[in-house]
């Protein structure tokens, strides 16, 4: 029987103070890497510090020390959320669509326009300094093979595949990951371009983001219309896209 179904007074009260100091702890927690995230983003990795992150949050060192012993642990945390705020902005993107070309361009100007709003995340996601091994957590596992890492990344393979689908590819090995690694390489440049020349006067970030991910789809189909002379059609393979 549960705590809640005992009818004991003092088991209740137990229960609900333990669910308070849960509560309390994962809102600290949250407001720990929020602080963080803006801390990393406006500084670099050298300047940032967990006492400047406590006096911030008006806390002790130790408290922060407490759910993240190290900043370089603390960093990753905020990456880690920062891809999962990601993952599920793009599945609900992917939710909306039925048509396999129109999931994808969208999925990737829900990417823009999703930095766009929130530069900080950004910067913070894509800012390491430090050697390789500074990227791994205490399970082993390394940042960008973690399995948020990998479901972030899934989902731009997921949606380049059904696109191919949708056109009757039979892609070969490896060419989805290929291309949305190519169009994953241009969004990143659309962002990091303003965000590391800001005193340039950049026009229309997000419509600059749509030209030049809409226009790699366009060349995309364009290609897979001509592979359909091939003999080899409809296998196609990332020879046919260069």
């Amino acid at each position: 029987m549960s705590v809640e179904r005992s009818g004991n007074p003092k088991a209740m009260r137990r229960f609900q103070k333990r669910a308070r100091q849960q509560a309390d702890k994962q809102a600290l927690q949250a407001r720990i890497l929020e602080t963080a995230r803006k801390q990393f983003a406006s500084r670099t990795l050298e300047t940032v510090s967990i006492q400047k992150i406590a006096d911030a949050l008006g806390y002790s060192k130790g408290t922060v020390l407490k759910y993240f012993p190290t900043k370089i642990l603390l960093l990753m945390a905020v990456k880690e959320r920062n891809l999962e705020e990601m993952a599920d902005r793009l599945e609900q993107v992917r939710a909306l669509h039925s048509s396999g070309e129109a999931r994808l361009r969208r999925v990737m100007q829900a990417y823009i326009d999703y930095w766009v709003d929130n530069p900080d995340h950004f910067r913070s996601l894509y800012s390491m300094a430090g050697t390789v091994e500074d990227r791994r957590f205490p399970d082993g596992v390394y940042f960008g093979q973690t399995e948020i890492a990998r479901k972030g990344y899934g989902l731009f393979v997921t949606s380049i595949a059904e696109y191919l689908s949708e056109l009757g590819v039979e892609a070969t090995p490896g060419l989805t990951e290929r291309l949305a690694t190519a169009l994953l390489s241009a969004a990143h440049g659309v962002i990091s371009l303003p965000l590391g020349t800001p005193t340039m006067k950049w026009p229309d970030i997000r419509g600059n983001g749509r030209l030049v991910l809409g226009s790699l789809i366009d060349a995309w189909s364009v290609k897979i219309k001509a592979a359909r002379r091939t003999k080899t059609w409809p296998r196609i393979s990332i020879g046919d896209f260069l």
